[in-house]
């Protein structure tokens, strides 16, 4: 088996990659860096927000399938 790293900085690029490596069927792992997310102020207070809100049961959580859907 042979290991192969890359450093892709244009998503178009990896999504092309991924269609390319799926074709030949070849396995692979996208490791992404978590500095690459980052929220902004209110993102975060929004997120409490909501954690509040459903732990305080004014909410509910949705499924995986209805949050793909959107």
């Amino acid at each position: 088996m042979t290991t192969i790293t890359a450093k892709i900085s244009n998503e178009k690029d990896v999504k092309v990659l991924k269609e390319i490596l799926e074709r030949f069927g070849i396995q692979y792992i996208i490791d992404e860096s978590a500095e690459d997310y980052t929220f902004s102020k209110a993102q975060i207070a929004d997120f409490e927000r909501s954690q509040l809100e459903f732990l305080e049961g004014k909410t509910t959580a949705k499924s995986w399938d209805d949050i793909k859907k959107n």
